[in-house]
């Protein structure tokens, strides 16, 4: 793949990650609906590509790669106890989450 087509994956790859986080503290998103176990699962697999293309484009992004996984991989356990929590505000509160990306 010549390094434009992989700069334009990753761009786009990137983009749509940090929309499906925009919502946050409200909940993760998955096109305009909330995102559910499935979609979190997906969502990860786009990470882990995010992350292969970052590290052939010697990109530093960790810190967002970081935050990405910490809500697809938590997202499905306040699912499953959203009553429990109230919100998902609440649930990244108590379980010491990042509700931004870190400089």
């Amino acid at each position: 793949m010549a390094v434009s087509e992989v700069k334009k994956e990753y761009s786009a790859l990137y983009s749509y990650l940090d929309y499906t986080l925009h919502e946050l503290p409200a909940g993760v998103l998955y096109d305009t609906n909330g995102a559910n176990e499935d979609n979190c699962l997906e969502l990860m697999r786009c990470t882990y590509r995010l992350e292969q293309l970052s590290k052939e484009l010697s990109e530093e992004d960790a810190s967002f790669i970081e935050y990405c996984r910490w809500h697809y991989e938590r997202d499905p356990h306040y699912l499953s106890r959203q009553k429990h929590f109230g919100s998902y505000g609440n649930y990244i509160v108590k379980y010491n989450g990042p509700s931004r990306v870190k400089a």
